[in-house]
């Protein structure tokens, strides 16, 4: 069964575009929340101390970041009304709870030490220096690559599998760098799923069409 939405469409090219510029608007909140915390706690597990420090993992850990602007870009132009509502509503809610988490509920990863002098060694202190060890608790690349995930699996069907897959290289990036904690990465990921049927719902309550039922159209 297809998984695409009916082909009516109920949003102006304006408004696509408000809804977009809201989104970016509301990820670079992330930046001065960073920059301005202070104190906290730490969210380790017995766990984190069988999780292996590998510089090479950076190398995910920050494409990962432009394909989420591509996606986003790409929702924009291209996604069913209807699904880019829902998609664009999951991604600002989980935004607004996880900045809230981040401000009255400081935590921090405590990182490892970086002596290597190869250029993957050079792009984790790099990433250190540019991005504090605060903003840990949910993290934000599970948060943000899950709900690219789920929105993109049930937009185009057949890339469910190569997305998840992308989604477990995404989550092991965030440990083998140092930069979250097993728990961070679980509170992402929930957070992503929770807030996506928020989206599906605003979606619903917005849109004059029955779009819940997927169409069976390209079959």
């Amino acid at each position: 069964m297809s998984h695409n939405f009916p082909p009516e469409t109920y949003l102006t090219s304006a408004q696509r575009r408000t809804l977009f510029i809201i989104l970016l608007v509301v990820l670079s909140f992330y930046l001065p929340i960073n920059r301005l915390a202070r104190g906290g706690t730490t969210v380790d597990i017995w766990l984190d101390q069988y999780v292996p420090f590998w510089p090479i993992w950076i190398v995910p850990y920050l494409l990962s970041i432009p394909w989420w602007l591509l996606s986003a870009l790409w929702a924009y132009l291209k996604m069913e009304d209807a699904l880019f509502v829902a998609f664009v509503s999951a991604w600002i809610s989980a935004c607004l709870i996880g900045y809230a988490i981040f401000i009255f509920y400081p935590t921090y990863m405590v990182r490892p030490e970086t002596t290597g002098t190869g250029w993957a060694e050079w792009l984790i202190r790099f990433t250190y220096t540019n991005d504090r060890t605060y903003n840990a608790f949910p993290s934000q690349h599970l948060w943000d690559t899950v709900t690219v995930t789920l929105a993109w699996s049930r937009w185009k069907p057949k890339w469910r599998w190569p997305l998840w897959g992308l989604t477990v290289i995404v989550a092991l990036s965030t440990l083998f760098t140092g930069q979250h904690w097993i728990m961070d990465v679980v509170g992402g990921t929930v957070l992503a799923v929770i807030t996506y049927f928020i989206g599906l719902a605003i979606a619903a309550r917005m849109s004059p069409i029955p779009w819940r039922q997927p169409s069976r159209a390209g079959q």
